[in-house]
């Protein structure tokens, strides 16, 4: 699939007018305004037409172009796709670097009481399912325009008017003042900022659909608060989240932007996204994410949505372990391309061993030291300091998948590579069961030869898996950005029922024969039926 064919569509460009900073009220997918995103999938005839529309067809290419930008010839390689634990910030926008301020917000505050979060409840005693999760959904339900207006606010302060002047430094800086912005977005700290409505001049109804699209997205990625679960389609609406950025502008320095400095909606004429630019920051996003989303499978016990169980993937994920391994797979193409030059070294190293080792070389060599008494009896070679040397402590270590059952391994480099952060928290929240019990496909996977294999077959399991599934995708909702090309089956959409149990012959709630107490009220109840006794009770 070519990134760029698909993910503008060459309709013609759409202009959203400039963000405005007018606070909307707390909304969620379920909205039935006309301008939140609504569902398009009820039946097998919408599943098909999503099949072959360009909205399965972008999203695709977007996780594709993910991974792909890793592994890219059009950029250096880097031994660990550019991202470094220490330095998350480095290849982000200033709009995504004020959403990764708000997810690490997220992840370190909203369930930590002493800092004003919403813990489990420990007297709640289920398998899955801790009601808190409720309370926590409705925390950022309230608090998600903040998160995405303050997001807006550095793409258009900063990346529209960007100048390419500007330095390394003064980049870092904006970074880091952006992070902080959405840090505070996200915990609130100054609701009259962020929360509350602000006049503003030549304010039209489509200066709040971009922020009402963006925020039914972000709701949908972190879980149901009703069913309390997560799956892969709630990690999909996450993707369709940076997808809808992608198409704003928000993966680059100097997005589109109209006469009136508006965010557009680019086709595929005004791009300047390339796979490379995408796959950066998502690495970097997609470790803080996970932050949030393994704090609430582990603190609220959230059900797996549509879990295959030990026969599948994981019970949460795909598409880390998709990024993951083309992540290790970057790191590999580095190896291949950097074992020459340190083959080389090492014979010209050899060479000079095998020079000194005549006695003669060996005296001569001698007498050109300095008479030092703290001079070792050596005659290693000299290390040119002139050529760079890189001395990290895993780049020269040749990975196989294999390496996952390398616990010292898993422990070490965890935050640095996503893969194996993945099967790091697999075997945290599963540790008493063997890893080819537990996770028998990831197992299997190890087995594979190379990472190049475990990227395409990744892939196409997320296409197949996921895409491909009416259970997982008919929640998903379509807007203006991410938007539907057919009309769905139902007019209206479906709402969830009020009461249970609503199958009785006339609409009724169904109640057990034994409940209605005498016989009267059972025979005169629709379709009643006296009970059946037992034979001992005649």
């Amino acid at each position: 699939l070519s990134y760029k064919s698909l993910i503008y569509p060459s309709s013609s460009m759409r202009t959203i007018n400039t963000i405005t900073m007018n606070a909307a009220p707390a909304c969620s997918s379920n909205d039935k305004g006309n301008n939140a995103p609504q569902r398009y999938i009820y039946n097998q005839s919408d599943m098909e037409h999503f099949r072959h529309s360009p909205a399965r067809k972008e999203l695709l290419s977007f996780v594709s172009a993910m991974g792909r930008g890793l592994t890219s010839n059009n950029q250096p390689l880097l031994p660990h796709g550019g991202y470094h634990a220490q330095s998350p910030l480095e290849n982000l926008t200033p709009a995504l670097a004020s959403l990764h301020g708000s997810l690490t917000c997220m992840s370190s505050t909203w369930m930590d009481a002493s800092r004003g979060g919403i813990p489990p409840d420990l007297k709640v005693k289920a398998r899955f399912g801790n009601p808190a999760f409720r309370t926590w959904h409705a925390r950022l339900v309230e608090r998600s325009y903040g998160i995405v207006r303050c997001l807006m606010d550095c793409h258009l302060k900063y990346s529209i008017n960007f100048s390419s002047d500007m330095g390394e430094q003064t980049k870092t800086q904006i970074l880091k003042e952006c992070s902080g912005q959405g840090y505070r977005a996200a915990s609130n700290e100054d609701p009259t900022v962020w929360q509350q409505k602000k006049s503003s001049e030549g304010s039209t109804s489509n200066q709040e659909d971009i922020i009402t699209e963006l925020r039914s997205y972000f709701h949908d990625s972190f879980g149901h608060p009703i069913r309390i679960d997560y799956g892969t389609g709630h990690e999909s609406s996450f993707i369709v989240f940076l997808l809808s950025l992608c198409k704003i502008g928000c993966f680059g320095w100097g997005g589109t932007s109209s006469k009136n400095n508006s965010v557009e909606v680019a086709d595929k004429n005004t791009s300047n996204q390339s796979p490379e630019s995408i796959s950066m920051p998502s690495l970097s996003l997609f470790h803080v994410y996970l932050a949030v989303t393994r704090g609430l499978q582990r603190d609220y016990m959230l059900e797996p949505a549509g879990s295959h169980g030990v026969w599948g993937l994981d019970d949460y994920h795909c598409v880390p372990f998709y990024l993951g391994a083309c992540q290790m797979m970057a790191r590999e193409q580095w190896q291949q391309k950097n074992q020459q030059p340190m083959k080389e070294q090492e014979r010209a190293k050899e060479g000079e061993e095998a020079r000194l080792e005549s006695k003669a070389e060996k005296d001569e060599a001698a007498k050109r030291m300095p008479d030092h008494p703290y001079l070792p009896e050596s005659t290693s070679p000299v290390i040119d300091q002139s050529s760079p040397v890189d001395t990290h402590p895993d780049n020269h270590d040749h990975w196989t998948p294999s390496i996952i059952h390398d616990k010292p391994v898993l422990e070490t480099h965890r935050p640095t590579y996503l893969y194996l952060s993945c099967i790091h928290f697999i075997q945290q929240i599963k540790p008493n069961v063997p890893f080819f019990e537990s996770s028998p496909m990831l197992n299997d996977i190890s087995h594979l030869g190379s990472w190049s294999k475990v990227t395409s077959g990744l892939l196409r399991l997320y296409e197949g898996e996921v895409l491909d599934k009416m259970p997982v995708v008919q929640h998903f909702v379509f807007g203006k950005i991410f938007s539907a090309n057919w009309n769905p089956s139902r007019k209206t959409p479906l709402e969830a029922p009020k009461r249970t149990f609503i199958n009785g012959p006339m609409g009724e709630e169904c109640i057990a024969p034994w409940a209605y107490g005498d016989g009267s009220a059972r025979s005169s109840h629709p379709g009643g039926m006296p009970p059946t006794r037992a034979p001992w009770a005649k």
